[in-house]
């Protein structure tokens, strides 16, 4: 005989909700997410894959760097999570722009250091949570922007057009049924 009431559960105090369950495990004895299956893995990479591709070519044709490591970032958000918010259009685009402008004011004002490019990456966490925007790979963007010293107005329009080109291809391998429905929404 237990001197708890019939409502209360092992391990809870009196008047105290439940605490909530623990996730449980999927097969294999982890909480992460089942594996896609072999088609959407193949053609989610494939997409990606494309996509970098696609910024590497009009970079080579235009003699502009088009493909950086933040986009490659992105490319991966958008054509295998293309439902999550980071992967849309809204998040993809202010939160590379917002950041890359926000390491551009901080080497401005501070000039270039690894310090500098830390508290822009922080800082552009803020800035992405203030426009609804999360984008993870964009506080990478602030970091760039510091570190290399880019002429302002080529590296936001370069920026601009890489997010956009990567919502795009998102778009077109949505279609082509390459990857989930994309977007969820736009703005």
């Amino acid at each position: 005989m237990t001197n708890q009431s019939p409502t209360q559960t092992q391990g809870q105090q009196p008047g105290r909700a439940p605490a909530p369950a623990a996730p449980a495990a999927a097969k294999g004895g982890s909480a992460a997410p089942p594996f896609p299956g072999a088609k959407p893995a193949v053609l989610g990479t494939l997409a990606t894959v494309v996509s970098l591709v696609v910024l590497v070519a009009l970079g080579e044709a235009t003699g502009h760097l088009l493909m950086i490591a933040p986009l490659a970032a992105t490319a991966m958000i958008v054509c295998s999570t293309p439902a999550l918010p980071p992967a849309q259009p809204r998040n993809v685009v202010l939160g590379q722009l917002g950041s890359g402008a926000l390491g551009l004011v901080a080497v401005a004002l501070l000039g270039h250091s690894l310090w500098v490019a830390a508290v822009a990456a922080g800082l552009s966490v803020g800035l992405m949570l203030v426009l609804r925007a999360v984008h993870a790979p964009a506080a990478a963007t602030a970091v760039l922007a510091v570190l290399q010293d880019p002429q302002p107005l080529r590296f936001l329009l370069l920026l601009g057009i890489g997010s956009v080109l990567l919502v795009l291809i998102g778009l077109v391998a949505a279609k082509t049924g390459a990857i989930a429905k994309y977007p969820s929404y736009w703005w």
